[in-house]
């Protein structure tokens, strides 16, 4: 590995005790004695890509998500098993029909052989992000990685806050919308990238803690069938409030690219059946959900859903930024002219 003071290349005989050998200087992480083979230089990388050079503020959720995002995508093969599935489960039955048909058992026996070897394959590919995630705990990076790395630097990487221990800044005097999202670290993430200060917005956590009033209600959740209900419980619990649901549907992440879904439990017929009365979901987002997939708001790039957030906002509020505001007022970012005579 590269030591993350004096840049040079350490032998594992030359950083025992997470110390270099060139430098005498300790480091926080040896990519040889943890899961996710992190070294300190990889979380700086990570930090400034996800902070944009220091621009936005991340918390330790977010962080771990990009940092297990490759070994859940890994493990997450949908397209590939349904691949396999596909080609290799029809081979197999026509070897096997095949070969008994003409009374050739080596040809039967293989047939069955690789039908019998691509379900398994199926099967253990479509569990195997769930797995992922599981082998990396939040709470191990946590008391690992992130304990490690404040006791050698004295904080958390630059750019990262801990969720847990956030403080949340005072509402705003004026309020044009309730954002309401159900996980604190995103919630925690909103709040340190100064959306309540940039557009009067009061955040919140849970829906008996809105405010009576009437500017709107903007909710924020997982894809998954709890954040999917959320909306609707809470024009349920505020009625005459207009609440606008702002994601995270399902048909954002079914087929992303970039997306990290993760199966787990299948939801029961009586969840699913509310979802489908609800009309807000499409079959093919039923369909996914059914399956027991989800996938967290934590895992969305944060620069993306930031952004995201933001056009939200702007749009059922029609508030403008108020750094944006401020610097109008002085003419920044405006196209020069001549001077007010």
């Amino acid at each position: 590995m590269i030591c993350p003071h004096c840049d040079q290349s350490l032998l594992q005989r030359e950083r025992t005790g997470r110390t270099c050998s060139k430098c005498n200087r300790q480091f926080a992480l040896d990519p040889k004695t943890n899961s996710l083979r992190l070294s300190d230089i990889r979380i700086q990388r990570v930090v400034a890509k996800l902070t944009d050079g220091g621009r936005t503020r991340i918390t330790v959720n977010q962080l771990w998500f990009a940092l297990t995002r490759k070994k859940t995508k890994q493990g997450g093969g949908r397209a590939g098993a349904v691949g396999c599935l596909a080609a290799g489960l029809p081979v197999g039955l026509v070897l096997l029909i095949g070969g008994l048909s003409a009374d050739v058992g080596v040809v039967a026996f293989l047939g069955f052989l690789l039908g019998a070897v691509t379900v398994l394959v199926y099967a253990s590919s479509l569990s195997s992000a769930k797995r992922a995630v599981e082998a990396h705990p939040l709470s191990h990076f946590r008391s690992t990685s992130m304990s490690l790395w404040v006791s050698v630097y004295g904080s958390l990487p630059s750019g990262v806050v801990d969720e847990r221990h956030f403080r949340h800044p005072a509402p705003p005097e004026r309020v044009n919308a309730v954002l309401l999202c159900g996980d604190a670290s995103i919630a925690a993430f909103l709040a340190a990238n100064g959306i309540s200060r940039r557009f009067g917005i009061a955040l919140v956590t849970r829906a008996d803690q809105v405010a009576p009033g009437s500017v709107p209600v903007i909710v924020l959740h997982d894809a998954d069938v709890t954040g999917c209900q959320l909306a609707g419980d809470t024009r349920a619990a505020l009625p005459g409030r207009r609440v606008v649901d702002a994601g995270l549907p399902p048909r954002a992440v079914m087929s992303a690219p970039g997306a990290v879904p993760v199966r787990g439990p299948k939801p029961s017929s009586g969840v699913l059946g509310r979802l489908r009365e609800s009309r807000a979901l499409t079959d093919a987002e039923l369909e996914w959900l059914a399956k027991g997939w989800s996938s967290p708001l934590g895992a969305v790039p944060p620069a993306k859903l930031l952004a995201a957030v933001t056009r939200v906002i702007e749009r059922v509020t029609g508030a403008k930024d108020a750094d944006v505001t401020k610097a109008e007022a002085v003419g920044f970012l405006t196209w020069p002219g001549k001077a007010a005579s």
